[in-house]
């Protein structure tokens, strides 16, 4: 294989880890919002205003 096809491997899996970690990233971010809805929505019924 030549150096230019080794870059271009090289380069596929570097994006390829920058895809999964943004993946990762907006996943973690939505099960956390969820987790906060569900959480403000159990106080709401836990405590209701006066």
């Amino acid at each position: 294989m030549t150096p230019f096809g080794w870059m271009i491997v090289a380069f596929a899996v570097f994006m390829t880890g920058v895809c999964l970690f943004a993946y990762v990233q907006i996943e973690r971010n939505a099960y956390q919002t969820r987790q906060r809805r569900l959480a403000r929505k159990h106080d709401v019924q836990d405590y209701p205003a006066l």
